[in-house]
């Protein structure tokens, strides 16, 4: 939806399409967002609690690990806008109690389940919000209206993804997160109902040209063998080697931004892959604090989440807890799921974090008597 309102945009003036139109229309959302939440700090904090929390959303959540994202057709720009309209709406339509609220909170959480796949787990955590918190908005009816929306909207999306697309995400967790730190690699394909002699793929991708994707037949068997389930069931039996392969992928997802996703045009003349690091100031200190050290990391998200449910007031306390479970399972599916680009594919999870960082901020910040 928001890709085809760039095209057309972009088709108003001859030539070739300006990616800064999609750029533009993430960027307006977002910002439409924050506009959004003004009024909801201006009724519950006093003026210089209200400075404080915007200049932390200025600086976490308007850095360029985030807003360069806008500028490209990646799914996580969606899924970022429509995720900070869904907290933003939801704050509305709680305190307020007003029907608009309620129509954009039944809007947002509905397109954020369908913005990828990889996200569409989120919708368990909105709709046990939505139907926990129903006789607390304007209409009960419309909230279960919206659960209905973003449970049938990430149903779609995650029954939707076309099969060699899943394929090829298999292929990288077995050839790139699993085989290659594998102490036993032969059993563990044989396990997973492939070939011990399809070791030679291991450290390939799905995307590699000399990969197994290149040979036709390993390509039939692997589709028909290897799916969410039989990895899952492989994740269940080795507990100690799963938690291994998340806290690697939390290694990468350590650098915030990826290494190989440049932000400018080639005419500019700046070597290839080269990034914009105007405001860059928080990316950088997670960078620094995190990047190759991934066990700091989880530590962190998981010692951010306690906080948030000891700080938390009594009545906001299951909101903190939908929040601590969308944390857990965009790290989850992010780091298990796939192998290859976790920065990018932590986006979300980052944004969520962030959040989290300033909702644990607001705790501390004097409120209106």
């Amino acid at each position: 939806m928001l890709a085809a309102a760039a095209v057309v945009l972009s088709s108003l003036r001859p030539g070739d399409f300006d990616l800064r139109w999609i750029g533009a229309i993430h960027a307006v959302l977002y910002l439409l967002a924050i506009y959004l939440l003004l009024p909801v700090l201006a009724d519950v904090f006093e003026l210089r609690a209200r400075m404080g929390i915007l200049v932390a959303i200025a600086l976490l959540l308007c850095d360029v690990m985030y807003v360069s994202v806008f500028n490209s057709f990646y799914m996580d720009a969606a899924a970022m806008v429509f995720l900070a309209l869904t907290l933003v709406f939801f704050l509305r339509s709680v305190l307020w109690r007003r029907l608009p609220d309620l129509i954009g909170l039944a809007i947002s959480c509905s397109l954020l389940s369908v913005a990828k796949p990889q996200h569409a787990l989120l919708a368990i955590p909105v709709a046990i919000l939505l139907i926990a918190w129903r006789k607390r908005v304007a209409s009960p009816a419309l909230a279960w209206l919206a659960v209905a929306g973003t449970v049938a909207g990430g149903l779609w999306t995650a029954v939707s993804v076309p099969f060699d697309y899943r394929g090829n995400q298999w292929y990288d967790v077995v050839f790139l997160g699993l085989l290659p730190y594998s102490p036993a690699p032969a059993a563990d394909l044989a396990e997973l109902g492939l070939d011990p002699a399809d070791v030679r793929y291991s450290q390939t991708s799905a995307y590699f040209s000399g990969g197994g994707f290149a040979n036709p037949e390993f390509t039939a068997r692997f589709r028909s063998r290897v799916g969410a389930r039989v990895l899952v069931r492989f994740y269940l039996r080795h507990p100690f080697r799963t938690l291994q392969y998340l806290l690697r992928s939390f290694d990468d997802a350590g650098n915030t931004r990826p290494a190989d996703l440049g932000n400018f045009d080639p005419a500019e003349g700046r070597p290839p892959f080269a990034q914009a690091r105007s405001f860059a100031w928080w990316s950088g200190f997670r960078h620094w604090l995190f990047a190759g050290h991934g066990l700091r990391y989880f530590l962190f998200t998981v010692g951010l989440a306690m906080l948030l449910l000891a700080r938390v007031k009594p009545n906001w306390r299951l909101a903190a807890v939908c929040l601590t479970i969308a944390l857990l399972l965009e790290g989850v599916v992010s780091g298990l799921a796939d192998a290859a680009e976790a920065p990018r594919h932590f986006t979300l999870f980052a944004l969520l974090e962030d959040a989290g960082l300033i909702v644990l901020l607001a705790t501390f910040l004097p409120k209106k008597a």
